[in-house]
């Protein structure tokens, strides 16, 4: 066990919502367990006059006030920015975490890291500029004006950090392009948070839902790219199974029409309640065509597909195929609907085959892609990024 440091995570998105503030969160449990302070700095879902101090999961939550209303609270609010910074800069830290670049996360950690007396180092999750995430919006004029003002937040600021933490190989040969030498970053994808490990079979899960025995069920979880859901529904029009799909979570996106009695939305619910939904499926699902944004991120449902024991079908784009070739926990496709068809349904006639995979994949989640092995790797790399700047830790 190293000392205990002090750690700020920054994050653009209120409390409990966003990808990033999950980031943090799923570094934050397992650095807390392994004995270190752990403060999360995010958004206030509604004040914007006061910073406000609970604790959540074990870690201390500051949400900071925002003037924004709905998904404009991302960010990007000049007053969250100025309040996030006047309260840093009374704050001692040894390592200031920022979850990707927006203004009032890497402003705040770039001009009070002197007096929080901390080292900064920049978490990239997602690629959005260049062709990456910022493509996949429908509305057109938003891209037009948000595009470029994202990709400056994007890159200008990480080269002033003093470590990179990158999520994805692709993100990290842009860091390299950035001048930040590959020899400094960490490699870190998240990992499945033993707290949600699910022992239950398919029958006990859905028992407990209330739903139907013998019905195939497909489960997808969390947003989707307008792209990757077209490739998903065209997938299930293709089966030779038929099969049900549910949707846990808001996707964004609606079922067509010709689909709507075989998709179920369930929307929002309880993060046990998701588990148990998973749980009910015989398997999951990962669709991603082969664009810039999914080469460059990790889709960290993968988390949770693993954690409760299922197989994954996923298509063969990214970082994420390598985790489910090399530990034999689901089946790969090329990002077409054909061959994802072709691969769910050999997986549903060959239930022995899903099984053994399934086991696979919750003993994975166990073990080599803990939140505490992730932990221990980012807590190794905060010591170096300290040893390299002659500082110790406080505590």
């Amino acid at each position: 066990m190293a000392e205990s440091l002090s750690v700020l995570m920054v994050v653009h998105n209120p409390t409990q919502r966003g990808g990033a503030y999950f980031r943090a969160r799923g570094l934050a449990k397992p650095l807390v367990r392994r004995g270190h302070d752990v403060t999360v700095l995010a958004i206030h879902p509604t004040n914007r006059l006061r910073m406000v101090e609970s604790e959540i999961e074990g870690f201390k939550v500051i949400e900071s006030p925002d003037l924004l209303p709905g998904i404009g609270r991302s960010g990007w609010d000049p007053w969250d920015t100025l309040r996030r910074t006047l309260w840093l800069r009374k704050q001692r830290f040894d390592i200031i975490h920022t979850v990707d670049t927006r203004p009032a996360v890497c402003l705040p950690a770039l001009l009070a890291r002197r007096s929080a007396g901390a080292k900064w180092v920049a978490d990239w999750t997602d690629w959005w500029g260049r062709g990456g995430a910022t493509t996949e919006r429908k509305n057109r004029l938003v891209n037009a004006v948000m595009g470029p003002i994202e990709q400056l937040f994007e890159e200008k600021p990480r080269p002033y950090a003093d470590g990179t933490v990158v999520i994805s190989k692709a993100l990290g040969e842009r860091a390299v392009g950035l001048g930040i030498p590959a020899s400094t970053q960490l490699y870190l994808p998240p990992g499945a948070d033993p707290h949600d490990i699910r022992h239950t079979t398919i029958a006990e899960a859905r028992a407990s839902l209330g739903l139907a025995p013998s019905v195939p069920l497909l489960g997808y979880l969390g947003n989707i790219y307008p792209n990757d859901a077209d490739l998903l529904f065209e997938t299930l029009r293709r089966l030779r199974h038929e099969v049900r799909l549910v949707m846990v979570g808001d996707p964004g996106v609606e079922a067509p029409d010709d689909l709507a009695s075989r998709v179920d939305v369930l929307g929002r619910v309880p993060f046990g309640t998701m588990l148990d939904h998973l749980s009910a499926c015989d398997t999951l699902v990962l669709p991603m065509t082969d664009s810039t944004a999914n080469r460059g991120r990790w889709p960290s449902k993968i988390n949770e597909y693993v954690a409760v024991g299922r197989p994954t079908v996923a298509c063969a784009v990214g970082d994420v195929a390598s985790l489910i070739s090399d530990h034999d926990i689901g089946l790969l496709c090329a990002p077409e609907a054909d061959e994802f068809a072709a691969q769910i349904d050999a997986l549903l006639d060959d239930p022995a085959r899903a099984s053994v995979m399934g086991e696979n994949a919750r003993n994975l989640a166990l073990n080599e892609y803990s939140q505490d092995a992730v932990a221990e790797r980012l807590e190794r790399y905060y010591l170096d990024v300290l040893q390299r700047a002659g500082r110790k830790p406080r505590n």
